[in-house]
């Protein structure tokens, strides 16, 4: 009986047996298949026609050094075939793909964010690994058949707001729909960058540099303000001026307006135009004519500035010396007694909260009396100061600038070459004063440049024609005493009172 059916076991047996072969290689196959697509590969096997201009492989990018060994552009495998359908869907129009990076290392993710600690523009390595250094984002352009670029809102790692605007552009517009069409995300703040919206997990090995252990984070709040003249030129009328105000309204009243927003801040900063002193002897302002002021306050006003939570002020600018040296040094003793830091001109201070060190700078481009200064000399302090600080193991640099022309609303060109060369030399944050109206800030490698905070409490004029001011604010958060992030600006706006008691605007 068991010969009669045998044939037919046998049969069903194969049978059984090829259709598990064949369900076991079906699923063993969708595995690989997942496996091959997390794979790197180099991008130029998938997609041929791709032109590479690595930028960190070469010095030709904003760090203005080599940080990859190699020039190659290495992809996820998954992400590698995506960007293939768009190198062949673009080149219907005649376009191909340049592509300036794709993976990048966690260690060389945190030298960038150590340059630029936004995270509009770079993604923070203490939070986690960057679509970067997964390998699946990629920064490009288009390019003609001849190899042109074709004109984007900006060219690559442009950190202003200008890399933003891709709607204003037809070739941005048009290689973010084809991009997103096939598989991927763009960034808002930059037009070259896009993620792929498969995720995978990091590569497992990462270098000991990049391992590293968050033990100790400091958050710093800065605030900053404009002139601030206590007292008056001896030639105005007693009735409503400053020192009147003084007398009838005590110490507390000129910044009791806004002191709740600057007592929130661990560090206010604010230009003190006019030296606090009784010295009398002036210098010779004859050249000035009838713009001639000589300003001073009392040296018992330092109690506005405490009142008013004032930690540092600049004395860097066109009034501290008009009362020569006597007024200065007067100015500088009766601040360090009130516990107020003051810095400008030689004079370098570092604030220091939880072992954070902030590094202040100050530097007056009028000259003491308005007599003119040597921008060379200048130009070299700064850099001096700058590397002087970086030496002290600084966790931060401000610098401070008297600088532009009054009643002017724009920056001039020496105030945007000076503020974006502190920038360069390794500020943080740069402050500017003089011209009495508000001027924009820029940002500029992912670092604020305030070109003019206008005046605050302003002694020198009880009515003022131009209105407005502003409180700028920014935090900084440190690990190890290493900047890490900065937080958006933050304008907070007032108005000026008749009777020098700034508000904030309703």
């Amino acid at each position: 009986m068991l010969n009669r059916f045998l044939p037919y076991l046998i049969i069903l047996v194969l049978l059984f047996g090829y259709s598990g072969q064949v369900q076991a290689t079906k699923t063993f196959g969708y595995s690989l298949s997942q496996e091959n697509k997390s794979k790197f590969v180099e991008v130029q096997q998938i997609v041929p026609s791709v032109v590479l201009d690595i930028r960190y492989a070469t010095a030709n990018n904003f760090t203005h050094s080599k940080l990859y060994e190699s020039p190659a552009a290495k992809l996820r495998l998954g992400t590698a075939e995506k960007l293939k359908k768009v190198a062949e869907e673009i080149e219907k129009k005649g376009y191909r793909l340049k592509i300036w990076d794709a993976y990048r290392s966690p260690e060389v993710q945190f030298a960038l964010w150590n340059l630029i600690p936004d995270s509009r523009f770079i993604a923070n390595p203490y939070k986690g690994y960057s679509s970067h250094s997964r390998g699946s984002a990629v920064d490009l352009t288009l390019i003609d058949n001849q190899g042109n670029e074709l004109v984007m809102p900006t060219g690559f790692d442009d950190f202003t707001e200008h890399a933003a605007r891709v709607n204003d552009n037809e070739n941005a517009k048009y290689l973010k729909e084809v991009m997103t069409k096939n598989g991927f995300k763009a960034l808002a703040s930059e037009w070259w960058h896009f993620d792929d919206l498969d995720t995978y997990e990091p590569v497992a090995i990462v270098q000991k540099s990049s391992q590293k252990t968050i033990n100790y984070k400091v958050r710093i709040s800065v605030s900053a303000i404009g002139d601030v003249t206590l007292g008056q030129d001896e030639r105005f009328l007693y009735e409503g001026s400053f020192n009147q105000y003084y007398t009838l309204k005590g110490s507390e009243y000129f910044f009791s307006g806004v002191k709740n927003i600057l007592a929130g801040d661990d560090l206010t900063i604010a230009n003190l135009e006019g030296p606090l002193t009784e010295a009398t002897d002036k210098p010779n302002k004859s050249s000035q004519g009838t713009r001639a002021f000589f300003f001073k306050g009392n040296p018992h006003y330092t109690a506005i500035l405490k009142d008013g939570s004032i930690e540092a002020v600049n004395l860097a600018n066109n009034h501290s010396m008009d009362f020569l040296n006597k007024g200065y040094e007067d100015t500088v003793a009766t601040l360090d007694h009130a516990k107020i830091s003051s810095f400008g001109d030689e004079k370098v201070t570092v604030y220091e909260k939880e072992g954070v060190k902030v590094g202040l700078i100050g530097l007056n481009t009028l000259g003491p009396i308005e007599e003119g200064v040597n921008l060379d000399n200048l130009i070299l302090q700064l850099k001096t100061q700058i590397e002087t600080l970086k030496e002290e193991k600084t966790s931060m640099i401000i610098v401070s600038f008297h600088w532009g022309q009054e009643n002017k609303y724009f920056p001039t060109q020496v105030q945007r070459k000076l503020g974006q060369l502190a920038i360069d030399q390794g500020a943080d944050l740069v402050l500017g004063h003089h011209p009495h109206v508000i001027q924009k800030y820029e940002n500029y490698k992912g670092r604020c440049i305030v070109y003019s905070l206008g005046n605050f409490v302003f002694g020198g004029n009880p009515n003022p024609w131009y209105k407005y001011t502003e409180i700028f604010r920014q935090q900084y958060d440190f690990v190890d005493g290493k900047l890490v992030e900065l937080s958006s600006p933050q304008i907070i706006p007032c108005q000026l009172s008749a009777s020098y008691r700034p508000e904030p605007s309703k």
